[in-house]
């Protein structure tokens, strides 16, 4: 009788254990700014559907892990500090820099950064007036006495100054930045591509901006995941880069298309 009661108590613990890590939960930040089709809604509220991009290739990667994902909006940097300080388990879409190991993990192999595992590419172009040709030719600003801004926090704040010696605007987020552009107030806007033509859409102005043919920077954007997670759950967090990869081969063209469409 005895060894029965063992046994049940046995299973019970077991299936406990078991159900309470299937249904696990996390949490991700990510950007309290309107950046379609990868983040939608500009606010610390999250919509649990047409979230944008980012966020729905997240919760299905997680899905596949077991774990369930509560997400959270904040400005970028509290993101990213969030992130070092383990009150996050990650948060996307991160640009690989090498500082930034410090602060979380990124997909690996064989001691290099796996861009097989990446959420997808992008490229940031020069938003500029149609009707001026900002002096970018590609590789460098032909004038250096030339107004660009981009979002403050950005890797192109860093790579403008560094690269180009040229101090951004970072005073505006995107949708403002672009209207001064359209009112030739800001020489150029660098932006995502595909963000910027739909906040240019979002406010009729996407007869007067354009972006350049040269991109300024391209770059392929990670999931990024605090090392306090990393470390507990390394399995699922393999995982969940593993899937995205397969995601992005599969579903990514199919929501890029739903989101741009509206």
């Amino acid at each position: 009788m005895n060894k029965f009661i063992t046994l049940a108590l046995f299973f019970s613990v077991l299936f406990t254990f078991s159900s309470a890590h299937a249904h696990e939960k996390i949490t991700l930040c990510y950007e309290d700014q309107d950046y379609p089709p990868y983040l939608v809604g500009a606010s610390q509220g999250v919509n649990n559907q047409n979230s944008g991009v980012l966020v729905d290739l997240s919760r299905k990667a997680f899905k596949e892990a077991g774990i369930t994902v509560d997400f959270v909006r904040r400005p970028w940097k509290r993101c990213m500090r969030m992130v070092e300080q383990n009150k996050a388990a990650g948060m996307f879409g991160v640009i690989y820099r090498k500082e930034r190991e410090k602060i979380g993990r990124y997909p690996f192999k064989s001691g290099e950064i796996d861009p097989s595992r990446r959420f997808l590419s992008v490229e940031y172009p020069v938003f500029h007036h149609k009707d001026i040709t900002v002096s970018w030719d590609g590789k460098s600003f032909i004038s250096k006495d030339i107004k660009i801004g981009t979002p403050l926090g950005y890797d192109t704040v860093k790579s403008l100054k560094i690269e180009h010696n040229i101090d951004a605007n970072i005073n505006f987020l995107p949708e403002k930045g672009l209207a001064l552009v359209a009112q030739k107030k800001l020489d150029g806007y660098i932006l995502e591509k595909n963000v910027g033509l739909q906040l240019l859409r979002k406010q009729n102005l996407i007869e007067k901006v354009i972006p350049h043919q040269s991109p300024f920077k391209q770059h392929n954007l990670y999931l990024f995941l605090s090392h306090g997670f990393y470390e507990s759950h390394t399995e699922e967090a393999e995982k969940v880069w593993t899937s995205l990869a397969v995601l992005r081969k599969t579903v990514l063209d199919e929501l890029m298309r739903t989101y741009l469409s509206r």
